[in-house]
């Protein structure tokens, strides 16, 4: 049985989260709190599996819950939101107070007529329940203090013309759950300077990927936006997939955004651009497949792989949910097993003289 607290300061709010979840008969609700207090006192008393918070409560922002509840108990957290609440404004406390993963909340209201909305949610909370307490305390430490611990030697310095074959080389890297922090740590140990342009697609629920886009973007390391149609691919560069379109590069070594259905639930799809890179990019393209729950990329991973591509995997250790690179490994698709601090090195070294 999954216990589930739901945080939410509006009644209608909450019993409507409650009359989706109990839809499920391994989905119990432990109980329902409006603030902080209540949040904290509810955690520490009934251990819950999994919460659901609210961005917006009374007198308090959700981000402030959710901190509060990491120093009490750390617990998985999938916040929800309304459509009006820019995440731009608050990609930082976003993605480094705990939360595992964000929802819109205009969906889940629409719930009654779209059963695809009840399977997902439903799907989402049972997967996210089971990831452990360990994994959420690393989780959930503040981005900077963790720059200030990471071992100075993954930041390796770079020569933009150490090589004129690395101007001829692209990086793709995928990832979903718990990838936003992942990807924040392995984007900032890369050293300004860096040669080679990345592609990346992150599942993220529509709407917040301009957010995460500000959130991982820093002048003095590597450039971070959303892709546009026809995007040169530019060193030092990263490109982030937009909502809904499929993430692919033209004969011509330009960004090609697709609008086709999606593949295996996920649109865009990781499997989609790594195979993309494969076509184009063969033994100089590089594939990363980050924390996610799932299956997306591990096809990807493959065709690049046999188009001569090199591959690496997050391990499990480092995971917030392995699915991914699990799949990607069983599929024989990945060259590399690595913890998350050492795939920035690797990058580099690929970036100066390949793997």
């Amino acid at each position: 049985m999954v216990e589930v607290l739901i945080i939410d300061d509006l009644k209608s709010a909450r019993e409507m989260i409650r009359n989706i979840l109990i839809s499920d008969p391994l989905i119990h609700i432990c109980g329902m709190a409006e603030n902080k207090n209540e949040a904290v006192e509810m955690v520490k008393k009934f251990h819950p599996n999994l919460i659901i918070l609210d961005s917006h409560l009374k007198q308090t922002s959700g981000y402030e819950v959710a901190e509060a509840i990491m120093q009490a108990r750390p617990t998985p957290i999938i916040m929800v939101t309304a459509a009006s609440d820019a995440l731009v404004d608050t990609p930082d406390r976003m993605f480094s107070c705990g939360v595992l993963d964000v929802l819109n909340k205009g969906d889940l209201y629409r719930w009654r007529t779209h059963p695809d909305v009840v399977a997902g949610f439903i799907r989402k909370v049972k997967l996210l329940s089971k990831v452990n307490r360990t994994s959420i305390k690393n989780h959930c430490e503040k981005a900077e203090n963790r720059l200030a611990t990471d071992d100075p030697g993954n930041r390796v310095s770079v020569n933009v013309n150490a090589s004129p074959k690395n101007r001829n080389r692209v990086i793709a890297i995928v990832s979903s759950t718990g990838g936003p922090n992942a990807l924040f740590k392995i984007l900032r140990n890369l050293p300004s300077g860096f040669p080679v342009p990345i592609l990346i697609v992150q599942h993220m629920s529509p709407g917040f990927i301009h957010g995460l886009a500000e959130w991982l973007n820093h002048e003095d390391h590597i450039r971070v936006r959303v892709a546009d149609d026809k995007d040169a691919l530019l060193p030092g560069e990263a490109l982030l997939a937009p909502d809904n379109v499929h993430l692919t590069i033209d004969g011509n070594h330009r960004v090609k955004l697709i609008d086709e259905p999606p593949l295996g639930g996920h649109r865009p799809s990781g499997t989609t651009l790594l195979k993309s890179i494969g076509e184009h990019y063969g033994r100089q393209a590089l594939g990363v497949i980050l924390t996610g729950m799932g299956n997306d990329g591990a096809q990807g991973m493959a065709a690049l792989k046999a188009a001569g591509g090199k591959t690496i995997a997050q391990d499990q250790k480092t995971s917030v949910i392995f699915g991914m690179p699990k799949t990607a490994i069983d599929l024989g698709a990945v060259d590399l097993v690595l913890p998350l601090l050492e795939i920035a090195p690797k990058i580099v070294r690929f970036a100066k003289t390949g793997l």
